[in-house]
């Protein structure tokens, strides 16, 4: 037990300082990359580009963690999260922004799913939501906290004062995960199991359904990622808000952090109750969040729209986390872990790239729309797979 606690505040901390390193960019970003000349396409592509990245190297990343020290790769993905910080202020043009950023999903690849794997491996039955929706808490109030302290580095300071201080918490990260994390081989050693295939994961029809989710989600609910800190902020001139880098910053602070705060309480539940009603409910109010972002005309409708869509982050990913922890365990939880973030990622490529051709052509109040859609349809696709066999 003292061993489980050790490895579990370990891995939270870690989490926590590498989201919040990564949450300070994130509404800086697609403007850097307008201030470059980027056009909402390429905005899009940007987003796409670390979602490439994933897609490619998450899988077989997590495989070899099955079979590997999870502590190393962790570790190895943080480095990568502290060098690419400072690549970031280097980038000269679009061209050697997006380069950076395919470098970043490297590291993505190699940290955060691997984190939730080693978690998963070591959480004791029955407790799964619980759990997964205090590591989920860590992730989001990291990522909450971020946009706020970003904007105001860029409002106060510059652009590049952020991913300079973004480099700072990740490399804090990893000091703690090589210090405070225990090294888990000989655990491996002893629970040893064949590997298993991809295919073979995804025969299991309740990960094959969190698989559809997760991809069918991430494609609606890429316009967050790459273009909402542009509507919120953006001049009225390309259909945005206006509204302050600053309190760009805090509406998306305060959206993740009432997302974190809700992460474990909603993971007890889905302990107690029905995980499958608990994802469909958190889809629907996600889907919800998103078509209202096209009516907010001032700040306060625009983080009320968020709230919403925090809502069903909260509801829903605990338990689908714990869905895939429960039905991994058997499996592999690295193999397991990593084709659900891949999931992800598939969806996290063409989002943005769509959301870019539509902003581009119609607007960026479209795109909103247009992810609520797609949001229920992966949504109503989870209902269907998961009750098929």
């Amino acid at each position: 037990m003292a061993e489980f606690k050790k490895a579990l505040q370990a891995l939270l901390v870690c989490i926590f300082t590498a989201m919040l390193g990564l949450g300070i960019i994130s509404p800086i970003l697609p403007l850097y990359a307008s201030d470059l000349g980027a056009t909402l396409v390429q905005v899009g592509l940007l987003s796409s580009a670390w979602s490439i990245s994933r897609l490619i190297f998450t899988a077989p990343i997590g495989r070899y963690s099955d079979r590997s020290s999870k502590k190393k790769i962790i570790a190895a993905g943080l480095l990568i999260y502290a060098v690419i910080s400072l690549l970031y202020v280097l980038a000269g043009d679009f061209t050697s922004l997006v380069t950076v950023r395919f470098l970043h999903g490297i590291g993505s690849a190699m940290s955060m799913p691997i984190a939730y794997a080693y978690a998963a491996e070591i959480i004791p039955d029955g407790e799964e939501g619980r759990y997964m929706g205090t590591l989920n808490l860590a992730m989001f109030a990291g990522m909450g906290l971020g946009p706020f302290i970003g904007g105001s580095l860029t409002d106060f300071f510059s652009m590049s004062a952020a991913f300079y201080v973004m480099g700072a918490f990740t490399g804090l990260s990893l000091l703690l995960v090589m210090v405070f994390l225990p090294d888990d081989v000989q655990r491996r050693v002893r629970t040893e199991r064949p590997r298993t295939s991809y295919r073979e994961i995804l025969s299991n029809r309740l990960l094959r359904a969190a698989f559809v989710y997760r991809a069918v989600g991430a494609l609606g609910r890429g316009c967050i990622m790459s273009f909402l800190s542009i509507y919120i902020s953006g001049s009225p001139d390309i259909g945005g808000l206006g509204i302050p880098v600053s309190i760009t910053g805090t509406i998306l602070s305060v959206g993740q952090i009432s997302a974190a705060l809700l992460q474990q309480p909603f993971g007890v539940l889905a302990d107690k109750y029905n995980k499958i009603h608990l994802t469909l409910l958190g889809g629907v109010m996600g889907a919800i969040g998103l078509a209202l972002f096209p009516f907010a005309n001032k700040s306060w409708g625009a983080l009320g729209a968020r709230l919403v869509f925090s809502a069903g982050s909260a509801i829903g990913m605990p338990a689908l986390t714990a869905i895939v922890a429960i039905e991994g365990r058997d499996k592999g939880l690295g193999t397991t872990m990593s084709v659900l973030q891949s999931a992800m990622s598939v969806g996290m490529i063409a989002g943005p790239l769509i959301s870019g051709i539509l902003g581009d052509i119609y607007g960026l109040k479209p795109i909103f729309f247009v992810g609520s859609i797609i949001t229920i349809a992966g949504t109503a696709a989870f209902y269907v797979i998961q009750k098929a066999g």
